[in-house]
């Protein structure tokens, strides 16, 4: 009898194609798309760059060597924008644009995870200045990608810190030039770090009588050791077969070299001088800010785009389920005593499209209601930017649901297919995954779901609080969609008309 009740399950789920693809196929297409998407592209292997934008109020040599930097770096994909470009193809009306109108301008693009901004402070160079100087610089982040700030500071910083250690090595490279040569530093301008008169003792230890320098533990006015040769090309002592010192190598190999500094900040000369040369650290000269624009407006701006992906996702299902009532009528035979009645066709689709769209944008009104009442996201100060999106959105998703009601041939077939076209859009539309974490790749599949667009166009009125002319894109792709599928429906539910 187990056996018996076994066959029945395998027949009808063989004999069930929807019933198939839920169990085989939908679980392999949602592991593709999250595959796709956290892999950063579709089979390609490569880890996605985090998009910068660059924008300096002026070109400088330190500006230019900070973004020759991050360039250089496999992480990033740093775009000059503006004026601070310094390129060829410059936009000159761009480059017209104040610092902050141009930083505005790149965050609403949407085409950048993070924005470095250098200011008139920004100094041409750091070994002319003081050592008090603070070089200023902005990261500009819209708090999408809470990542990009770690990165691109650490990369920043990293930048400046190679820096003071080459500025360190070099004046530690004279003051030890100077120290075996110090004649030399009499022709040093004055003021310069290693331009510090010897004490006597120092530089008779350092010289021998005809001149050239003793080796590291003679006494003044003692001649040279034949077995030791100083090397002008290495700038350190060598034995008569040419091979550094046996106390050298051992010095070296513990880290600590004679002539060279025992701990930062110290340099002391050959073991037989008295003095010691001392070289201030440099100073931490970054002055590292970070600005959010959104934030500083609003209070809770990333919730707003979380109620928008929640509601598009639910208004998806909702709207199927509401346009299912067709087909229940069809099978009823209630359509059929409908459509012989003064009722049309086009008044049966019409009415059911209207009330799809109604229920639609209450649905998301709520939504958005709750969303204020519990998390501020200030809708009040975005109603017609609001009620514009909600009105487009719930539009599209009218005709959609219409559309795939009138293709399918029973309830159940609409309830499978729905289940899967729509948890597939809504995975790489944005309602499930951040966009900001898909590579371009999927950014671009993504723009044939409903959710990616009316997931932008909230952004727009909530995040970027941009005037409702830059909803034209949006509004224009989303009506465009439930004019098109509203004509399908209607050419497809001739099949109702016809009696079959």
């Amino acid at each position: 009898m187990i056996r018996t009740i076994l066959r029945i399950l395998v027949l009808r789920l063989w004999n069930n194609p929807l019933e198939l693809i839920l169990v085989f196929v939908m679980p392999v297409i949602f592991f593709s798309i999250f595959a796709a998407i956290f892999s950063n592209g579709i089979a390609t292997g490569t880890d996605q760059k985090l998009r910068v934008g660059w924008i300096a109020a002026h070109s400088s040599p330190l500006a230019d060597e900070l973004r020759t930097f991050m360039e250089g770096n496999t992480a990033l994909r740093c775009t000059a924008i503006g004026a601070g470009a310094s390129t060829a193809s410059e936009n000159s009306a761009q480059a017209e644009l104040d610092l902050d109108a141009r930083v505005r301008e790149a965050q609403r693009s949407g085409r950048y995870d993070l924005l470095v901004k250098l200011t008139e402070a920004f100094p041409d160079d750091l070994e002319s200045k003081p050592a008090d100087t603070e070089v200023p610089v902005s990261l500009v982040t819209d708090g999408q990608n809470p990542m990009a700030v770690a990165m691109v500071s650490s990369v920043i910083r990293g930048f400046f810190a190679q820096k003071s250690a080459l500025i360190a090595a070099e004046r530690l490279a004279r003051i030890r030039a100077a120290a075996f040569a110090p004649a030399a530093s009499s022709n040093l301008p004055a003021g310069s770090p290693i331009n510090a008169p010897f004490p006597s003792a120092a530089r008779g230890s350092v010289t021998t009588e005809s001149g050239r320098p003793a080796a590291p533990g003679s006494q003044p006015g003692q001649a040279a050791d034949s077995s030791n040769v100083f090397s002008k090309a290495s700038g350190e002592w060598r034995s008569a077969d040419g091979l550094p010192r046996a106390r050298d190598r051992e010095a070296a190999a513990s880290g600590v070299r004679e002539g060279m500094p025992a701990q930062p900040g110290a340099v002391p000369l050959p073991a037989s001088t008295a003095a010691t040369v001392t070289v201030e650290p440099l100073p931490d000269r970054l002055d590292l800010k970070v600005e959010n624009p959104q934030a500083a407006s609003q209070e809770n701006p990333r919730i707003a785009m979380y109620a928008a992906g929640i509601a598009v996702l639910f208004l998806l299902f909702s709207a199927t389920g509401n346009a299912a009532a067709l087909l229940e009528e069809e099978e009823s035979g209630t359509l059929d005593r409908i459509l012989v009645s003064r009722a049309g066709l086009f008044h049966v689709v019409a009415g059911k499209w209207l009330g799809i769209l109604l229920l639609g944008c209450l649905q998301i009104t709520v939504m958005f209601l709750w969303a204020e009442a519990v998390f501020r996201i200030q809708l009040g100060s975005h109603l017609p930017g609001f009620f514009i999106m909600t009105f487009c959105t719930a539009a599209a998703t009218a005709s959609f649901a219409m559309v795939l009601a009138t293709l399918c041939r029973s309830r159940a077939q609409l309830n499978a297919v729905s289940v899967v076209v729509i948890l597939s859009m809504s995975a790489v539309g944005g309602s499930m995954i951040p966009r900001f974490a898909m590579s371009d790749r999927m950014k671009e599949i993504g723009r044939w779901t409903f959710n990616a667009w009316a997931l932008d166009g909230y952004q727009k009125v909530f995040w970027y609080q941009t005037p409702l002319e830059s909803l034209q894109r949006e509004v224009t792709v989303l009506l465009g969609s439930a004019v098109v599928l509203g004509l399908l429906t209607l050419a497809f539910s001739g099949r109702w008309k016809r009696g079959y």
